[in-house]
C-alpha cells in the first residue's frame, strides 16, 4: 500500500518527477489544506525509509525523472 501510495506521488501526467514538483502541482490544483503540509512530511518520512531500504535514492530506478523534473 506505501509503496503503490509512493509512486503516484511520484507522477505528473507526463511520467516520473521530483515529489517536491508533484506537490506543487497538486496545491496548484487543488489549493492548500489544512493537512497539507503533515501529508508531504509524511510522503517525504516514507521515501526516506524507502532509499534506506534500497540503499540509494528510488529516483534513481524511476525513469525520466530529470527530463520531467527540470525541462
Amino acid at each position: 500500500m506505501e509503496l503503490n501510495r509512493q509512486i503516484a506521488e511520484l507522477a505528473l501526467p507526463t511520467g516520473f518527477c521530483l515529489l517536491e514538483k508533484r506537490f506543487v502541482d497538486v496545491t496548484i490544483r487543488y489549493g492548500v489544506h489544512p493537512a497539507t503540509t503533515d501529508r508531504w512530511k509524511k510522503i517525504l518520512e516514507i521515501k526516506a525509509l524507502f532509499e534506506k531500504e534500497i540503499g540509494g535514492s528510488v529516483y534513481a530506478l524511476l525513469p525520466g525523472v530529470v527530463e520531467n523534473s527540470f525541462y
